[in-house]
């Protein structure tokens, strides 16, 4: 007996379409609540699209072969693209990049559905891992992410993984900005110093200490390197006028670890395509 509808998931190339155009457009509109002129095709393959991956194949040593590149993985429901999922397949893992689907289909929950195609591809074609893409506690959009388990959370500054439960999500129903190792060794120093103050010595170590504004605008720590690091919002810095480099932003370099790993006396400006600047320091 033939079935009433056919649905089918496949991988593809990440090139651009229309088909896959419209159904962006949709998505963005309809779901995202963007503008109508705030969508566009070259945005959409500019985002999306043409990602500089190299697509490939590689072979495991069971024989099987792996594709590695960015790729579209596309949900049909009778011949029409309903959903899509952008993946970059790693060496070692499904990255899941961006999902879309029509506004038809909304109370379906095709986001819980492509987590579990991109957890099924993972474990079937043989990658160790799969990432969800960015975790952000207080979004609802996002939260979701971490009903499934085993979940782990990338630590911004020692870049080591902690599972997202207990000690973690208690944490970050408090804080705006978490790094579980600097808690650990701020629980331990404090625990250290109330052993010391009891038999009359010195009070913990001001760089173990928290700033209790309710914000939690501010986070001060005593870094590898030894320095007093303190983490602030980019958005309070920006009102205030600091610099990135000044409040320890994840992912951008001190000013220090700048002058270290690159030559400062001979810069290349990018203005905008093709104006390339070039600065140098001559003695």
């Amino acid at each position: 007996m033939e079935p009433g509808h056919r649905f089918e998931v496949t991988l593809e190339s990440d090139t651009l379409t229309d088909e896959k155009y419209k159904l962006f457009e949709n998505y963005q509109i309809h779901v995202h609540h963007d503008k109508p002129n705030e969508v566009s095709k070259p945005s959409f393959k500019r985002f999306l699209c043409s990602s500089p991956l190299k697509r490939t194949t590689v072979k495991r040593d069971n024989g099987s072969e792996q594709p590695m590149g960015s790729f579209h993985q596309c949900y049909r429901l009778d011949g029409r693209l309903i959903a899509m999922g952008v993946l970059d397949l790693l060496p070692h893992a499904v990255s899941g990049v961006y999902f879309i689907y029509h506004s038809e289909f909304e109370k379906w929950s095709f986001g819980k559905l492509s987590a579990l195609r991109e957890a099924a591809l993972a474990v079937e074609k043989g990658y160790d891992y799969y990432y969800m893409g960015y975790y952000i506690h207080d979004c609802v959009k996002m939260r979701y992410k971490g009903d499934y388990k085993p979940q782990y959370v990338l630590d911004p500054m020692s870049n080591e993984w902690h599972p997202l439960e207990g000690k973690m999500r208690s944490l970050l129903d408090d804080h705006k900005f978490v790094s579980f190792q600097q808690e650990s060794e701020s629980d331990a120093n404090l625990s250290s110093g109330t052993e010391e103050n009891q038999q009359g010595d010195s009070m913990p170590a001001e760089d173990t200490e928290r700033s209790d504004s309710s914000a939690d605008s501010e986070v001060k720590f005593r870094g590898p390197d030894g320095d007093l690091w303190r983490y602030k919002s980019p958005a309070d810095a920006t009102k205030s006028g600091e610099s990135l480099l000044a409040i320890r932003m994840p992912g951008v370099l001190t000013t220090q670890e700048l002058e270290h790993q690159v030559n400062m006396d001979d810069l290349r400006v990018h203005l905008g395509a093709p104006v390339v600047y070039r600065t140098k320091v001559s003695v």
